[in-house]
Formats: structure tokens, sequence, C-alpha cells
């Protein structure tokens, strides 16, 4: 397994992977549709996407990271495919959007999730996550019933 940032060859298997875990357990919302319609507007803010490999090339998982206009960097869109749940690729694409958060010196990143996702909640948890409140202004999903922040160069 490896992991590579974005590439417009893979802009189908993440805009598939998303819309198959949200329409799995939730519906899509205006904001998924906002977003997965946008990609290169992310990027182009500075944002990433980051994908897990298999030694065939094929998309294991994703997890995007980038700027939203209040100045935060949020962690978003994040998937498996479910014959790939439990191999790490997850873990692999979280932590390259963390390290990439890092390398551009942002100092927190947050996301926004819901307690049905159990898997998700531990791996953020694992990776130093702390509870926040959820503001419906910032994150208007419908979904949404719990969110973290991860505190990032910190000041020694």
């Amino acid at each position: 397994m490896r992991v590579v940032p974005y590439s417009p060859e893979y802009r189908n298997d993440f805009i598939e992977m998303n819309q198959a875990w949200i329409t799995e357990m939730f519906v899509m919302e205006d904001e998924d549709i906002q977003e997965l319609e946008n990609i290169e507007s992310t990027i182009e803010k500075g944002g990433n996407i980051f994908f897990a490999l298999d030694d065939n090339n094929h998309v294991m998982a994703c997890c995007m990271i980038g700027p939203r206009e209040d100045g935060d960097w949020e962690i978003m869109k994040f998937a498996a495919k479910g014959m790939y749940t439990g191999t790490g690729a997850g873990s692999a694409c979280l932590e390259a959007c963390i390290d990439y958060a890092k390398e551009k010196q942002i100092k927190k990143v947050i996301l926004v999730s819901n307690r049905k996702c159990l898997q998700a909640l531990h791996l953020y948890k694992k990776y130093g996550f702390t509870e926040i409140p959820v503001d419906p202004q910032k994150f208007p999903y419908e979904r949404a019933d719990i969110a973290f922040e991860k505190l990032l160069n910190k000041e020694k």
C-alpha cells in the first residue's frame, strides 16, 4: 500500500466512495454535493486529497483536507472502500492529512462526524483529536452530532 496526493485520475473514485458511505448511512446533503462537485476549488485553495492505493493501484481509501471560509482547516470527506476496511488504508490517509497540515504550519484541524460512524470516531481519538461542541453554523450538516479538533504546531 502507498499513499499519494490528489491527481485527477482518482477524482471519480473519491466521489463514488464518499457518495457510497454517505448514502449507506445517511442522505446526501447540499453541502456534500457542493464539496464533491468542487474538488478542484479546494485543491486550488491549498487543500489536498490523499489516496491509499493497493499494489495494483486501486484506490482503497481517501481523505480530504482543506481551508474553510472562516480560516480554519477541516478534514473532510473521509472514506474507505468496504473491502479495505481494517487494512490501515483509512489510517494512512488520515495521517497523510495531518502531516500535510503540519507541513503547512496549520495550528489546528477540525472535523465533524456522526456518532454512528464508530470506526471513524475510534480513529480520530487514536490520532489525538479531542471533542469540541458542534456549531451548527460552522457545520451545516443535519447528520453532524459530534465535532473534533487536533492542535498542531504548538508554540514551545
